[in-house]
């Protein structure tokens, strides 16, 4: 009886053994690579998915500014997205996601309708209120970011101390591919207000002509000043995507933008905007 025990606790062993062997085969068979990419094509068969998320701009002193903002959304029909952005205090009053979902949404949270056209997010409304946040929502799609971002130039490394049961890949675009999607999507947002010029022009059309012409004006000037301050800076954005190793889906995305460059007085400033976003509800 006793050579019978110590004959299947040997053949446990073995298969233990194999088994860890076999796990550690499963990981080095595809490239970090080739895990982002089947992570990102996995999302996107996706019918449902919901995600929340926050972003903070942190400042010279390394501290988080009061510029902090909570956004959510809901992806339906495969290719429907309503998403919510608003300050954390406005999102508390809410009561939770729950409500957002339910339409009871107020004038503190802007709420954006989003429909996946031909591989592109195309913005079905201009949001609410009218002015506030549209064309904002875009860059914070955690779905259109990590489809972007499959397209750039980038390196991909494991990294270690991931949670059980997952992977955590680091994400790094190349600086130059860095600041070319940042100047994009900045692009994007300020044309988004010109057009919001003309409703101010309808509303005051024969009152408010010097205003309007003025608004203009500082409009077309920040857009010049926001391309030649991008083109004297550096950016380097790091991304950190934690996998769920069963299924292959995105569990978390936390991101970091960093700005650099030389003021007037030769001094550096340094920017950073930093998000987490968490998602959940596959179907």
């Amino acid at each position: 009886m006793h050579w019978k025990k110590q004959w299947v606790m040997q053949v446990c062993g073995v298969f233990l053994v194999i088994g860890v062997l076999s796990g550690c085969a499963l990981d080095r068979q595809y490239t970090p690579e080739q895990i982002f990419k089947r992570s990102v094509a996995g999302m996107a068969g996706k019918e449902m998915v919901t995600f929340t998320g926050r972003t903070a701009i942190r400042a010279d002193s390394g501290l988080p500014t009061n510029k902090q903002f909570e956004y959510r959304g809901r992806l339906r029909n495969h290719d429907e997205l309503i998403m919510h952005w608003g300050s954390t205090e406005a999102f508390r009053k809410q009561g939770g996601y729950v409500a957002l979902q339910q339409g009871k949404s107020e004038h503190d949270v802007t709420q954006e309708r989003f429909l996946r056209q031909s591989g592109k997010w195309v913005a079905l409304t201009s949001g609410y209120p009218p002015l506030v946040g549209n064309g904002m929502l875009n860059r914070f799609n955690p779905i259109q970011e990590l489809e972007e971002l499959n397209t750039l130039n980038k390196s991909i490394r494991m990294e270690t101390g991931a949670a059980r049961g997952t992977w955590m890949l680091r994400i790094e675009p190349e600086s130059a591919s860095a600041k070319r999607w940042l100047k994009d999507r900045l692009i994007k947002e300020m044309n988004t207000l010109n057009p919001q010029i003309g409703i101010l022009k309808t509303q005051h059309t024969g009152t408010n002509r010097e205003l309007q012409k003025k608004l203009t004006q500082i409009w077309s000037q920040s857009c010049e000043d926001m391309s030649n301050q991008l083109e004297q800076s550096i950016v380097r954005t790091v991304y950190h995507l934690t996998i769920d190793r069963q299924t292959g889906l995105p569990l978390k995305l936390s991101s970091e933008c960093r700005i650099s460059r030389q003021g007037v007085n030769e001094e550096l400033h340094q920017e950073a905007l930093i998000t987490r976003v968490t998602f959940e509800d596959y179907k």
